[in-house]
């Protein structure tokens, strides 16, 4: 199979499901903002604990699951890949309380940063708001409440992705530095 098809050389593109597109719909914003974040969840992967991994890669083959579904609607090329479910919300909710239950209340807002490792998942987290408002702008206008569940997923990702970054303040012995507002 050649890598290059020179099918997106006039700025078109073909979905998997057949489907003509311009590379600028909003579609193909949702499909490209959740294929970097799952990337950019590939980047955080190397450098965290090892037991981490194991969440991370959960995380990894939902997006997948995600970007296959946004990129054919169809039963023929899908077959029975479920999409994202409440159980994967609840796991994700799970982790958030179990990181929390580890960590002082927060006080203050935090500056992103402090070490490499925290500034990737800081970044990680951003990209991750961005597919949470990529998605819902195109599943909106076209009222698909299918993709109700995976917005709500990436919604609560990005939470575990801020209390990731918390806890490995906490795990690297980097203070979190909080914001001066200046007032």
């Amino acid at each position: 199979m050649p890598i290059y098809t020179k099918n997106g050389d006039q700025g078109f593109t073909r979905l998997a499901n057949g489907i003509d597109l311009i590379k600028s719909d909003v579609r193909l914003a949702a499909i490209g903002d959740v294929d970097e974040l799952n990337s950019f969840i590939g980047l955080l992967l190397c450098k965290v604990h090892e037991e981490l991994a194991p969440q991370l890669i959960k995380i990894q083959q939902n997006l997948f699951v995600l970007g296959a579904h946004l990129a054919a609607d169809s039963k023929e090329y899908l077959g029975n890949m479920k999409l994202i479910s409440k159980q994967d919300i609840m796991a994700l909710e799970g982790m958030i309380d179990e990181i929390d239950a580890d960590l002082e209340p927060m006080r203050f807002f935090i500056l992103p940063g402090g070490h490499e490792t925290i500034a990737i998942a800081q970044i990680t987290r951003t990209v991750c708001r961005r597919a949470e408002r990529s998605l819902i702008e195109w599943v909106k206008p076209i009222q698909n409440d299918d993709y109700a569940i995976s917005i709500i997923y990436l919604n609560r990702l990005s939470d575990y992705l801020f209390m990731m970054c918390r806890s490995l303040h906490k795990s690297l012995g980097v203070p979190e530095t909080p914001w001066n507002s200046g007032k």
